[in-house]
């Protein structure tokens, strides 16, 4: 009995042995397969996520990178354009708000006030309490929260 046990024993474990080693060998691809295969699986994923209607299109990206402008040449005419008002919000130009207001950008620049005298009417208004979402004012903060009351 023992003899025939420990023959049973060998030949399971030779059996399952012989079985593992084979699986091994035939699963394992080599990492240049794997490369491979990532590869065709990133160029099949990116040719259907174009839109039909944008095939043959350039991005923006793509455009800027292929134009033959120089970078004097751009930069000469965002000058004219700024120079002329078509950009808005750079100060010089239309600003962003109805017509024949100044954006806070043009005001600062050709405001004639030194800083010093900027910081002390800051400083009285905010003592005065006409500052609104210091802590100190009467008026509400402009998100319409309520007044922080004072200390």
């Amino acid at each position: 009995m023992k003899k025939t046990l420990s023959s049973l024993t060998v030949a399971a474990l030779a059996l399952f042995g012989a079985q593992s080693v084979m699986a091994q060998a035939a699963s394992a691809p080599t990492r240049a397969e794997v490369k491979k295969e990532a590869a065709d699986a990133n160029k099949a994923a990116s040719k259907s996520l174009v839109p039909a209607d944008a095939a043959g299109q350039q991005s923006p990206k793509e455009k800027a990178a292929t134009t033959d402008t120089t970078r004097d040449a751009r930069k000469a005419a965002t000058a004219e354009a700024n120079k002329a008002g078509a950009i808005p919000g750079t100060g010089t130009g239309k600003s962003g708000d109805a017509a024949g207001v100044v954006s806070p950008k043009a005001a600062a620049a050709t405001s004639d006030t030194t800083r010093d005298a900027r910081k002390a009417s800051t400083a009285a208004a905010n003592k005065a309490g006409e500052i609104p979402g210091t802590g100190v004012s009467n008026v509400p903060a402009e998100s319409g929260a309520a007044p922080k009351k004072s200390p």
